[in-house]
């Protein structure tokens, strides 16, 4: 027995839907515009553009619902479209400097971040890819070059660095581990040695 097809909404259950979804676009710009947003690569003007587009989209609907069914357009529809922004726009710029300098001074005076900077020379090359020294280190000259050269969207990665504070302990965790094993190793080799030579091999 074939199911039974849905019924068609009507227009006027329709249009409060989408005015909901245009005034939501329009919360969110305003969240952007005053907050930002915490997109890791794209800055807050980006976004908003990609709104400002949802907003005209949401738009055209009513319109066309209006028009196909006789509806008078809502009030909403009459509102304004939010003014441009550059795309690179950055909300709260002064913060996010602040905070991506308290992260610097955080992640330099990090104690298990001193330990990788000193005693990842004792591991090879393989090792170092293992436990990603490399790029785990590279977090904080990232953050440095991101300050000097003001790109608030890499600093804003860093405006909470609990992180990138985990990914200094459990790396150091990694390299602790390696150089033990490494000197466990270094410690077994003569004996093995001194046993094989006993049987002639």
């Amino acid at each position: 027995m074939a199911g039974k097809s849905k019924k068609p909404i009507p227009p006027e259950k329709q249009l409060p839907k989408l005015v909901q979804e245009l005034l939501k676009e329009y919360e969110s710009w305003q969240h952007y515009h005053d907050h930002g947003g915490s997109d890791p690569t794209w800055p807050d003007g980006t976004n908003m553009e990609l709104i400002c587009n949802h907003i005209s989209w949401y738009k055209r609907q009513i319109k066309e619902l209006c028009e196909e069914s006789g509806l008078a357009l809502p009030e909403e529809y009459n509102r304004p479209a939010p003014p441009p922004v550059p795309r690179n726009y950055m909300a709260r710029p002064g913060e996010i400097q602040d905070h991506a300098r308290a992260s610097l001074a955080r992640y330099e005076a990090d104690p298990n971040y001193k330990y990788l900077l000193a005693n990842g020379g004792r591991v090879d090359a393989k090792t170092k890819d293992k436990i990603c020294l490399q790029a785990v280190c590279g977090y904080v000259s990232n953050l440095r070059s991101a300050i000097e050269r003001g790109d608030l969207v890499a600093m804003r990665r860093h405006e909470r660095g609990d992180t990138y504070i985990d990914s200094f302990r459990n790396c150091a965790e990694r390299l602790r581990a390696a150089i033990a094993e490494a000197a466990t190793a270094a410690q077994q080799a003569p004996q093995e040695d001194v046993q094989l030579s006993i049987f002639g091999w």
